[in-house]
């Protein structure tokens, strides 16, 4: 149940994806333990009860993030190491340390361009504000789960390890040492991951269930495009002369790939998106619910095959390339009640964590 959601809680996520096995882009499926696998195009998506003691066995860094974002800045090599103690988030009176960044941020910056990881530390931090938020929630109010909750998950993460072929021989043990963490750091996340899913959903019945389901059924009819893309990101942008370059580089990269050059090699050399070093795919996923509505809607009307105009998002200019489009399937309401409360659940989560940003006193620093 827990890692079907979009929960902000992804330390479980590092484990699951290690258990049940990527396939051919594991880093990028490192965004979230929904069903649409949380490519590493984190900012596409529209998309996600602890102690004292608890947190203090946590350390922050534990919580592992979904690692994705775009990024467009230059790395030097000779780059000097930043002070692992210096504090790059305060929410409340909790402070983050640039340690906590880092630790995450090694498991991953070998399978990213290095023109993303400016952007993808500051993915990485406004991740661990997120924890942090929900965190201080989950103490706040209270919240418990079973214990019964706790153990079935775990059971479930063993059971996957054996099912798999590549992974039979290995433990969950094996896995956790990994990010360097424990069973019982495991059990936390957990823990908290139930509370804050028990929480969302505590307003959601049936009506609601079915209401969202008529009126989104275009999300569960198994519609989807397998598709890949190369981004030129223009979010840290601010003048018009900066964006008519950068559409002049997609456009140009576009003309390089009609005159015949493989849009898998332009990705890895061009594109801003970690997904760019796997020839920017981006696996296959629904017209709704996951990607933001102007790609999403390129996406879909895109001939399979061909390589798209440049589209414009928030994120910057995009050319997509469709390699398979499904098409939809009659589906009633029983076939797919589960994963409509997943749906409205994330959904809930999203909702609250805004409330929390709103409401909390956050200071990035990074």
């Amino acid at each position: 149940m827990l890692k079907r959601i979009t929960i902000f809680v992804s330390f479980i996520c590092l484990i699951t994806v290690s258990i049940l096995g990527c396939g051919k882009n594991d880093t990028a499926n490192l965004q979230s333990s929904s069903e649409s696998t949380g490519q590493d195009f984190a900012k596409i998506h529209k998309n996600v009860d602890f102690s004292k003691e608890d947190k203090d066995k946590m350390h922050g860094p534990d919580l592992s993030t979904e690692g994705g974002g775009h990024g467009m800045s230059t790395v030097h090599v000779k780059k000097e190491k930043p002070d692992p103690n210096k504090v790059i988030a305060t929410i409340n009176n909790e402070k983050i340390l640039r340690k906590d960044l880092d630790l995450i941020l090694d498991r991953f910056k070998n399978h990213v361009n290095p023109s993303a990881l400016e952007s993808m530390e500051q993915q990485i931090t406004e991740q661990l504000v997120a924890q942090s938020l929900l965190r201080q929630f989950v103490t706040e109010k209270k919240l418990t789960v079973d214990e019964e909750i706790v153990d079935k998950e775990i059971a479930k993460m063993r059971g996957n390890i054996k099912k798999n072929p590549a992974t039979k021989d290995k433990t969950l043990e094996d896995f956790l040492k990994y990010p360097g963490s424990n069973i019982d750091e495991l059990k936390i996340a957990i823990r908290m991951s139930a509370a804050i899913e028990q929480y969302a959903s505590r307003s959601i019945d049936d009506k609601k269930l079915e209401d969202y389901f008529i009126k989104n059924i275009s999300n569960f009819n198994s519609e989807t495009v397998t598709a890949s893309h190369i981004l030129i990101e223009t979010q840290d942008m601010k003048t018009q002369d900066e964006f008519d370059k950068a559409r002049a580089k997609i456009e140009a990269i576009k003309k390089e790939i009609d005159d015949g050059a493989d849009f898998s090699e332009c990705a890895k050399k061009y594109s801003d998106c970690p997904t760019g070093k796997s020839g920017g795919n981006l696996g296959s996923f629904p017209r709704h619910g996951a990607m933001v509505e102007e790609f999403a809607n390129a996406a879909f009307a895109a001939e399979v095959g061909k390589v798209s105009d440049s589209v414009k998002t928030q994120f910057g200019y995009h050319l997509i390339k469709v390699t398979a489009h499904s098409p939809s399937k009659d589906v009633s309401f029983g076939d797919v009640k589960d994963k409509v409360r997943e749906a409205l659940v994330a959904i809930e989560i999203t909702n609250l964590l805004k409330d929390l940003r709103t409401n909390a006193k956050v200071e990035i620093t990074l």
